[in-house]
């Protein structure tokens, strides 16, 4: 079961460097700042991811540490990311009010536990604004007027992808203990790692239309910023 998970985070870490690498290479000046910061906090994550793995080997130490500094970071940067995205003056309202309630969420939950212990109430909550967040924007995309597609709307890949690995998060950190007994093991870490594997997915499909958009818009910017 070891050797398992082992290869499913082998594969994860793939991903993440290959979503990375993704973006990186289709990057324009013309992007948006949501984008841009989109690209960064890849970076981030892969950097998070390869550093957790690293640790784990070298040290032989819980990487939990590690996560307990980036899951606040993912949050703050996705929830703004949406924001920003947002059109309709309530869907972005809701997302500041989401953005605004970040803090608390840290304030309340952040100081509970050791920093070498997974918090898990942290995490569940972070989780939970995210996948609040990315079903306003699913409600932001269909009360627009665009003619475009929505596989080639940039932001409905990475909701789409925000939407899968909030949901596979909550399940699998609320079940931490579950996991830890060793009851139904292995199916925690399909949904966390099947969630993981979409939400790169999901953002790799976002850098794609982000390209294609400019592409198809010649060598101006390719989508509008909005009010």
């Amino acid at each position: 079961m070891v050797r398992i998970v082992a290869n499913l985070s082998l594969i994860l870490l793939y991903l993440e460097f290959v979503s990375f690498i993704a973006g990186c290479i289709v990057y324009r000046r013309s992007w948006l700042l949501p984008y841009r910061c989109l690209l960064w906090l890849k970076g981030i994550k892969t950097i998070a991811e390869g550093g957790s793995v690293i640790w784990t080997i070298e040290m032989a130490s819980s990487n939990h540490w590690i996560y307990n500094l980036y899951f606040p970071l993912q949050c703050a940067g996705l929830l703004f990311i949406f924001y920003k995205c947002s059109v309709h003056p309530k869907v972005k309202r809701f997302n500041a009010w989401l953005l605004a309630a970040m803090p608390v969420v840290l304030c309340v939950f952040w100081w509970k536990g050791s920093v070498y212990e997974l918090n898990l109430m942290a995490t569940v909550a972070f989780d939970f604004l995210l996948l609040l967040s990315a079903c306003a924007a699913f409600v932001d995309q269909l009360l627009g007027q665009g003619n475009t597609h929505f596989l080639r709307q940039p932001l409905f890949w990475l909701s789409s992808a925000t939407l899968f690995y909030s949901v596979g998060s909550v399940i699998f950190y609320a079940t931490w203990e579950y996991s830890k007994k060793m009851i139904l093991y292995f199916s925690f870490f399909a949904v966390y790692f099947s969630a993981e594997w979409i939400f790169n997915i999901g953002i790799t499909g976002c850098f794609i239309c982000l390209y294609l958009q400019r592409k198809d818009s010649g060598s101006g910017p390719a989508l509008k910023e909005p009010a």
